[in-house]
């Protein structure tokens, strides 16, 4: 029983059975009110904790949901944005309470989340356009705001970098230097923000007239990565330059670059996606297109306390620009 039932059964809206649950008054008429509380009465629903003291208690926390892969050596972006997330917070007077799930019930913390009160909020990362997270707090009436888009059924309350525009800077600024024979390696899978990322390169390889061999495009594992990035430099005519769609796969392919005896950023030139810390520590540092977590970071906290003080609200999804960070790799 949801509150999805609730507003079925009374003739209205999941949003407007949240807004009378949180008390927020101002978004609903007195009929309304009615029609409501008797359907909860005849469903035999029973409001959560979450929704009974929404408005009298603040537990001034903010929850942020983790995959336990994205506590991986490769992920390190990750960690790049919740330290980002935590001084977000940290600025209007929250704090960040990090939390993952068991393997077999990802949905199963949430729901103890919603039960028990634990946090006011929650901030959502590395999420698919439909999210099941997402949906079943919009179902709960749990103010949350995610890091990636988010279907149009659902609230639309997501901040995102736009990743076609991010990748071609990338490719004019390797083009200005001359480059004319580029490659592009990235992770494989199907999340939005990979495949816009290889449409960023292609997009920005037309604009320049230039076309590549099949071949010296490749989504794929970590090891087939390695495979495709040692094959290209050992051809018999090797790119110039290779984008990546990250900075983890940019190191990958600068440790290849070292390992056949080549010198990154003239020998060969190597370009990453996300400006995370692990880009600084390769040798030399990875030019790439950084992600501002600061500025997302800070839009996210401010969405999740709006519905947290206001209720529901009509905000639309973000999308914000990267910037060409230059370091020694390109």
């Amino acid at each position: 029983m949801s509150i999805v039932d609730v507003a079925a059964a009374a003739g209205v809206s999941r949003q407007t059975v949240s807004n009378v649950l949180n008390g927020h008054d101002s978004y609903y008429s007195e009929a309304t009110f009615e029609r409501v509380t008797a359907a909860m009465r005849s469903l035999g629903y029973q409001p959560s904790r979450a929704a009974q003291t929404m408005r009298s208690r603040r537990t001034m926390q903010i929850g942020y949901h983790i995959f336990g892969e994205q506590l991986e050596t490769m992920q390190g972006f990750t960690l790049h944005f919740l330290q980002a997330l935590v001084k977000a917070a940290a600025e209007v007077d929250n704090q960040v309470l990090v939390f993952t799930h068991h393997r077999d019930d990802p949905l199963g913390v949430f729901k103890d989340l919603v039960a028990r009160r634990t946090v006011d909020a929650v901030v959502l990362s590395e999420s698919r356009v439909d999210d099941e997270r997402a949906r079943f707090l919009a179902d709960s009436g749990l103010p949350f705001a995610c890091f990636g888009r988010l279907a149009p059924d659902l609230p639309q309350q997501w901040v995102d970098v736009d990743n076609v525009a991010g990748v071609q800077p990338i490719v004019d600024l390797l083009v200005a230097e001359g480059h004319e024979r580029l490659a592009y390696l990235g992770l494989g899978g199907d999340e939005y923000w990979k495949v816009e990322r290889l449409e960023g390169f292609t997009a920005g390889l037309a604009r320049h007239g230039l076309r590549v061999p099949k071949a010296s495009v490749y989504r794929g594992t970590d090891a087939g990565i390695r495979g495709r990035a040692r094959r290209l430099l050992t051809g018999k005519n090797p790119p110039s330059a290779i984008v990546t769609g990250s900075d983890s796969v940019g190191a990958v392919v600068v440790n290849v670059a070292h390992s056949l005896g080549l010198k990154v950023g003239s020998d060969v030139a190597v370009t990453g996606f996300d400006g995370g810390s692990l880009g600084l520590v390769t040798e030399p540092t990875l030019t790439c297109a950084r992600i501002p977590v600061e500025r997302i970071s800070r839009e996210l906290v401010a969405r999740c306390l709006r519905q947290v003080e206001g209720g529901p609200n009509d905000d639309v999804g973000l999308l914000v620009p990267t910037e060409v960070v230059r370091g020694g790799s390109a």
